[in-house]
């Protein structure tokens, strides 16, 4: 994924102002941010959810604003805030969204199985706790096999065992190819995970790089993660 001089306003708010960025096949990428700095705004331009005022996003070749079908097929996403049909069952609205990424229904079994679903998929998503909505909305962004995925805030709600499992499978696709773009303010995980990170205050990049070099440029080698965003955000 390739990121170009995204710009985005809302009236009078410049929310993203030209930011710049790539993703490389096999990486994990993490935005960090304090609230309003532009990463929710960003994400909405990378998924296609939103059209930049000028830039553009490119996805394994296909400009987002040009063929928006085409480049939103590779792309899954998990929004930080989740949004279901309250009466599908979690079997039928992971199904739903295979047959919008064109994949097969069955192949939706093996996610409902990983993100331990199987005694809630046949209840209606209207029932679930907090929870069961972040697992299916992660599964829903694993469905289909999708070559990037965007994954806002994919801890929250999450209980210890399955923050592990997921770090376990972000580090197995990755080294399998797979690219992830995951905004989190859980700073142990991003700097357990990520290959790459930037730091984003005012709708601008602020910092990039490894987290070992985040903590050269913040010069605490041996700080908290979370003291060196504090230091870099400012």
């Amino acid at each position: 994924m390739v990121v170009e001089s995204v710009t985005k306003r809302y009236g009078e708010t410049l929310a993203v102002d030209g930011v710049s960025l790539r993703v490389g096949a096999g990486e994990v990428y993490a935005l960090l941010g304090a609230n309003g700095a532009g990463k929710s705004t960003l994400i909405r331009v990378m998924t296609g959810l939103s059209e930049p005022d000028s830039g553009k996003v490119t996805v394994c070749g296909e400009e987002m604003a040009r063929k928006p079908l085409a480049a939103k097929r590779h792309v899954g996403y998990l929004p930080e805030e989740l949004y279901f049909y309250q009466r599908l069952t979690g079997r039928e609205y992971l199904r739903l969204v295979a047959g919008l990424k064109g994949a097969a229904a069955d192949s939706t079994a093996a996610e409902i199985e990983f993100f331990e679903l199987s005694n809630v998929a046949d209840k209606w998503v209207g029932g679930y706790s907090l929870g069961m909505r972040k697992k299916l909305g992660l599964a829903a962004a694993f469905t289909g096999g999708p070559r990037v995925l965007v994954l806002d805030e994919p801890l929250n709600g999450l209980d210890v065992e399955m923050m592990r499992k997921l770090r376990l499978r972000l580090a197995e696709e990755r080294d399998a190819g797979r690219s992830f773009v995951v905004s989190s303010h859980v700073m142990s995980f991003v700097e357990r995970v990520a290959d790459r990170a930037c730091v984003m205050s005012a709708g601008r990049v602020v910092a990039e790089g490894s987290p070992a070099e985040l903590r050269s440029l913040a010069s605490m080698p041996d700080a908290p993660f979370e003291d060196v965003f504090f230091r870099l955000a400012k």
